[in-house]
């Protein structure tokens, strides 16, 4: 069953938070094949919207492979961390002890640590994640630099304080005023969280994302709010949400190339990639409209 499935097949379910929570973990270890399918070979996989400076994509996604989209999907990816590190300031913000929140399989743990030398603890929730992201350091030559941290965001104790945390497309998952809560724990003073996400713009706008991804979109608000209250302020709000569209045009087009010209996936994936088709269809339609916001967000630590 996919996640889509299980949240239509029980509308009226309210869950509580530890189920969430390991349901989340459960979801993202079950996608572990399909994300290396999709967005490998490590050691750097990333699982989220790519940036396209002229927000449009380069490729024409109708004639090209399934390999080539692939391809220009990881550089857009790439390119959405480099984005992120010239926002933030990553060679003096996030070249020194870094939490990582949501880390996925790593790709951004790497990425700050081989680009701006941070040491980077990696945490997931996902617990056939973390010797994947371990082994993906140690092929890369970060053994020492990167370390996986299997546990809930909102009980995050690592040792020491932390110069910055990031979270890229994870903080979704959060119930915000405990994160922040505790990272005001973790972070010294005048040290940063930096966060890219899709953020709600209208009512519903995000229902999409939020079914897909079992996410609880919010707005810039929300997050103001629940960070104030922790003691950090917002300084940075970019929003980038034309130069990420292009992305679900190169995702839909990857999808549609798997479903023609692969014909040794099984009937289940092949039902799981028509999901994917149908999601990614709409949420490009809906991030065109309006309805969500991509931005990329920094708070303070007073």
């Amino acid at each position: 069953m996919s996640n889509l499935d299980e949240l239509s097949s029980s509308p009226q379910k309210v869950l509580e938070p530890q189920d969430e929570v390991r349901i989340v973990g459960q979801y993202y270890d079950g996608k572990t094949a399909r994300l290396v399918r999709k967005y490998g070979p490590g050691p750097r996989i990333h699982y989220h919207v790519g940036h396209y400076p002229s927000s449009r994509t380069p490729l024409d996604v109708h004639e090209a492979t399934a390999d080539d989209i692939r391809r220009s999907i990881r550089l857009h990816q790439e390119g959405l961390l480099r984005y992120a590190a010239k926002i933030w300031g990553a060679e003096h913000r996030l070249s020194g002890r870094v939490l990582d929140v949501g880390c996925g399989l790593g790709g951004g743990s790497l990425f700050w640590a081989q680009e701006y030398g941070a040491d980077v603890t990696a945490v997931t929730n996902a617990p056939e994640h973390a010797p994947i992201v371990e082994g993906f350091a140690r092929e890369s030559g970060l053994g020492d630099k990167v370390r996986a941290l299997v546990c809930d965001a909102m009980h995050l104790s690592p040792e020491g304080t932390y110069d910055a945390a990031v979270a890229i497309e994870s903080s979704g998952y959060f119930d915000r005023p405990r994160w922040f809560e505790r990272l005001s724990h973790l972070i010294r003073p005048g040290g940063s969280v930096c966060v890219e996400e899709v953020f709600l713009t209208r009512p519903r706008g995000a229902d999409v994302w939020a079914e897909y991804f079992y996410t609880k979109p919010a707005t810039v608000g929300d997050y103001a709010e629940a960070a104030e209250a922790a003691g950090f302020e917002l300084v940075d709000d970019v929003d980038a949400t034309p130069e990420t569209a292009p992305f679900w045009d190169e995702s839909t087009a990857w999808t549609k190339a798997v479903l023609d010209g692969d014909e040794s996936i099984s009937a289940v994936e092949r039902r799981n990639l028509r999901i994917s088709l149908m999601a990614n269809q709409a949420l490009g339609t809906e991030w065109r409209a309006g309805g969500l916001k991509l931005g990329f967000l920094r708070f303070e630590k007073k």
